[in-house]
């Protein structure tokens, strides 16, 4: 049955901690933390953590959200180095209610807190939550309905991916791994599972994370009916060669950290089809230096090259 929202269900919401990480984000904020505001939902506090930026965003948060919390880390600490200044913040405080890890591209419509952390509190076996996403731009697609890691193949995908949500699963199910862009934690999982890892440079944290929930016993709960829209083009473009070298890297550093060499032979053959699949497809669309990218990023990370 879909995710009913905490009114409904007679779930006492709980204090909710939404964590954006900003670099030279300023033109996004208003949409985003608008959106937060504008969802009254009892008890939430707004942290961004600004990762260096060069632009006004923290001079335009103080000024037009005066009730956003600001953690300035001075440099680029990325994500998962952002998430982790707000995240050891919140353990040394001793907070105790859950946390939403969010993208400072974001808009999250009203009713949908409400929903996602009334799905998280109403099962005992999920410790993570995440909503659907949809495109910004196009909110009748989805971006991201669930995640699914192939335990043998390391193939990981959002579900539902540029698919109308009409054709869509409504119901609330676990899926294999949340994306970052929206993802909520709850109040143990701090405890159990703790920091994000920083070692994955770009890409990857969030599947790493999630990986790290389920192996400490804890289940992702996805919530259809909680909606975040994300500011991503619905159309597959190119790529720059430095994103497409940090994702192959990132991925090769999932695989190495989580995967039992037991599954390995299978793991090689798959691997191989997909990296060579991925560098073709670049290729025949004329992108030679992305092609490379794909192959030279697996490569540099299995030799252990410097960032």
């Amino acid at each position: 049955m879909p995710a009913v929202s905490e009114k409904d269900s007679g779930i006492t919401p709980c204090e909710l901690a939404v964590v954006v990480v900003n670099w030279n984000g300023r033109r996004d904020l208003a949409d985003c933390f608008g959106s937060l505001h504008d969802c009254n939902y009892p008890s939430l506090r707004i942290i961004m953590v600004d990762n260096g930026s060069q632009d006004d965003s923290v001079a335009w948060t103080c000024m037009h959200h005066p009730e956003v919390e600001i953690i300035e880390t001075g440099e680029n600490l990325r994500w998962a180095g952002g998430n982790n200044a707000a995240l050891r913040q919140l353990r040394e405080e001793g907070f105790t209610g859950c946390i939403l890890l969010l993208n400072n591209d974001t808009i999250v419509p009203g009713g949908s807190l409400d929903r996602l952390t009334a799905g998280l509190q109403g099962d005992d076996q999920a410790w993570a939550a995440t909503p659907r996403i949809c495109y910004a731009g196009d909110p009748a697609r989805a971006w991201y309905d669930g995640g699914t890691i192939g335990s043998w193949s390391g193939w990981i995908k959002h579900d539902g991916i540029r698919r109308l949500t009409g054709k869509l699963k409504p119901g609330a199910r676990y899926v294999d791994y949340g994306t970052g862009c929206a993802l909520l934690l709850g109040s143990r999982v701090l405890e159990e599972v703790g920091l994000l890892d920083e070692d994955f440079y770009f890409y990857g944290e969030d599947a790493d994370y999630s990986l790290r929930i389920v192996e400490a016993g804890g289940l992702i709960l996805h919530v259809p009916s909680a909606l975040v829209l994300h500011k991503v083009s619905a159309s597959v473009g190119s790529q720059s060669p430095r994103k497409v070298w940090l994702r192959s890297r990132s991925h090769i550093r999932l695989l190495r950290k989580h995967w039992p060499r037991r599954r390995w032979p299978v793991l090689i053959l798959t691997q191989s089809v997909y990296l060579m699949g991925h560098a073709c497809w670049h290729l025949v669309n004329g992108r030679l230096a992305t092609a490379l990218a794909v192959l030279q990023g697996a490569l540099d990370e299995m030799s252990g090259r410097d960032y």
